[in-house]
């Protein structure tokens, strides 16, 4: 499974992707909403972690945008908050399935992961 995950902070860059790497999944990063745009124009992914507050965008506008390209209408999203409860309205409204709050629950981000990927395998 490719797995895009959008987030500027390089700690949580290095340790969700190995973290997701160590359990067989690809995973590309992006820091901005840009890199991931130009990230699912060379490749769609699977299933897309992306932080609320990005240094171009927020989650909900980039989510918009990344399902208007090929391939990534129907794409799953998990956001990611550091600002709690407060965001949750938002990510529903903006299509987003899950949400997470930072610091994530890295048993609670890979159950939702291992779910995607038994939904990607019923639909193969």
């Amino acid at each position: 499974m490719q797995i895009l995950f959008v987030d500027d902070n390089p700690l949580m860059q290095q340790v969700i992707s190995h973290v997701l790497q160590s359990q067989g999944y690809q995973v590309t990063i992006a820091e901005t909403g840009a890199e991931a745009l130009a990230s699912v124009r060379q490749a769609p992914c699977q299933l897309c972690v992306i932080d609320m507050r990005l240094p171009d965008t927020d989650g909900p506008a980039l989510l918009l945008a990344l399902r208007r390209e090929t391939g990534m209408a129907q794409c799953p999203a998990i956001a990611i908050s550091g600002l709690g409860e407060a965001d949750r309205e938002r990510t529903v409204a903006a299509g987003f399935e899950h949400f997470l709050i930072k610091p994530l629950d890295l048993d609670q981000l890979l159950a939702m992961v291992a779910h995607y990927l038994v939904e990607l395998q019923r639909g193969a």
